[in-house]
């Protein structure tokens, strides 16, 4: 039988490829390596409110181990391997969509969500072939891809081809599209995966199910909670790891706070996972005659934390989208395939990749660095003591605050020109008219002389008349300012 569409990998991003071509009547065929979807994947994973809020069917959803977390900790942990400052955050009331007014995720099983999906994807009236692993692409005599084939030499005509086989792509590499990955374009995550009970978690941890671990012994860790287990891990780009990814987890299992949670949720270990994800800054090719990638395969991982589901079922869907328009056009090369890259650059995949390189700067150098937190902790926990703490009076422990904090305002003033400032003014909508050459050169010229000369004075004085001038900036400056950008976002929505 020859295929519309065949799919490689029955993942979240392959079902919804799969799941969409089929409602829009083409012969779709899914092909999953594994025994059945969700086989190879054991591990949790969270998906975010946007999953819900962009395809209907999520709505509906009910797997046996889903927790959702309403709440999320980010735990700092200092060069000591000590934690010294943890913060809770929620929903914003504020947030645009009711889901996110919600939760933050809901934590899922891997071995549940991709089984759950293929099903709907079958529903809709795609084949799905399990325990078949593609090998290969097969060609005509002028070179055009005409199917695939399996490691058990079957072979399957179809007139587009979807990867969405992971990391390591054999679609990607078969098709010419590209060989594989630099090391700096992918991450290892390592985690230990955790049985439990579901009461013991309620009483314990309950919606708190997020929690992010930020250190200076290890790269950023993270412990995520499911109905009834959890899984610990970390991760960080491929070119980073100085020693053994396993050493910089056992670190992470050394710190109390891990070890307490691990303890009160009755953590039994279940199995010790290693996997790779993609981590670009931004995507490269994504499609050639007749082929077409989507989620690892096409490197559309969130490039500033590393979620995948979301991105893979929207890629996923746009891919189907647009194989059904270049099969009714009858047009299936490489030009009327290159839809698929402008509809996915305007979607919710491009907009995450807009700070460009500028995200890598952040992610390398303060996101994911142990070198960072090792300054960035004590900032915090110094900031927080000296408004906090009751050990001398609150007007004292105010004016002692900024000789706390100054040892560290140097390394924040490097982050702050060197990588948060960049990356803002990337992901930033640029005005409609660029700036002005002659200014840029002037501003270039004056500024810092002004600035330094500002800097010195400011630092080197006390000001008599700060009783005068602050209420004058409050009242005249700072107060206008957020009345009229409130404004500004008003007209916005």
């Amino acid at each position: 039988m020859k295929y519309d569409v065949i799919v490689v990998g029955g993942g979240p991003g392959g079902s919804v490829a799969g799941m969409t071509a089929a409602s829009r009547g083409l012969r779709t065929l899914v092909l999953e390596r594994a025994a059945r979807p969700g086989d190879k994947n054991v591990s949790g994973t969270g998906l975010s409110p946007k999953c819900f809020r962009d395809f209907e069917f999520m709505r509906r959803m009910e797997l046996p181990h889903m927790r959702k977390a309403d709440m999320a900790s980010v735990h700092l942990v200092d060069k000591n391997n000590k934690e010294k400052v943890a913060v809770t955050f929620s929903p914003s009331d504020d947030a645009g969509y009711a889901e996110a007014r919600e939760f933050l995720t809901v934590n899922v099983y891997r071995s549940e969500l991709d089984p759950w999906l293929s099903g709907l994807a079958v529903q809709a009236g795609a084949d799905l072939l399990c325990g078949a692993k593609v090998t290969d692409l097969t060609r005509s005599r002028n070179g055009k891809i005409t199917g695939v084939v399996t490691d058990d030499g079957r072979r399957f005509s179809g007139d587009i081809i979807i990867g969405a086989d992971g990391v390591i792509s054999t679609v990607a590499r078969a098709s010419g599209i590209r060989e594989k990955w630099a090391p700096s374009e992918v991450a290892q995550i390592i985690n230990i995966d955790y049985g439990s009970d579901a009461g013991t978690i309620d009483a314990s941890i309950g919606s708190n199910a997020l929690h992010y671990w930020y250190a200076a012994t290890f790269p950023v860790g993270y412990s995520f909670f499911s109905a009834e287990g959890f899984h610990v891990g970390l991760g960080c780009y491929l070119d980073w790891w100085k020693k053994n990814p396993q050493y910089y987890l056992r670190r992470m299992l050394e710190v109390d706070g891990v070890q307490r949670q691990i303890k009160l949720a009755g953590g039994r270990p279940r199995e010790f996972q290693n996997h790779l994800v993609t981590f670009l800054t931004r995507p490269k090719k994504t499609y050639t005659d007749s082929v077409m990638l989507i989620g690892d395969a096409a490197g559309f991982a969130c490039p500033y934390e590393a979620e995948g589901v979301y991105y893979a079922m929207m890629s996923g869907r746009i891919a189907a989208t647009v194989a059904s328009d270049a099969i009714s056009r009858g047009d299936l090369s490489e030009g009327s395939l290159s839809e698929y890259e402008k509809t996915w650059w305007a979607s919710p995949i491009g907009e995450e990749f807009i700070g460009g390189d500028s995200i890598e700067g952040f992610v390398r150098r303060i996101g994911f660095n142990p070198d960072a937190a090792a300054w960035i902790t004590p900032l915090f926990n110094e900031v927080l003591f000296g408004l906090c703490n009751v050990a001398d009076s609150h007007t004292n422990n105010a004016r002692k605050l900024p000789g706390r904090i100054l040892k560290y305002l140097p390394e924040l003033a490097d982050a702050l020109k060197d990588d948060m400032g960049p990356l803002a003014i990337a992901i930033d909508n640029p005005p409609k008219k660029g700036p002005s050459k002659a200014v840029s050169y002037v501003l270039r010229k004056t500024m810092p002389f002004l600035l330094r000369l500002l800097a010195k004075v400011s630092a080197s004085s006390t000001n008599r008349y700060n009783s005068v001038t602050t209420p004058l900036v409050m009242e005249h400056f700072l107060k206008p300012y957020v009345q009229e950008k409130l404004k500004k976002e008003a007209q916005k929505r």
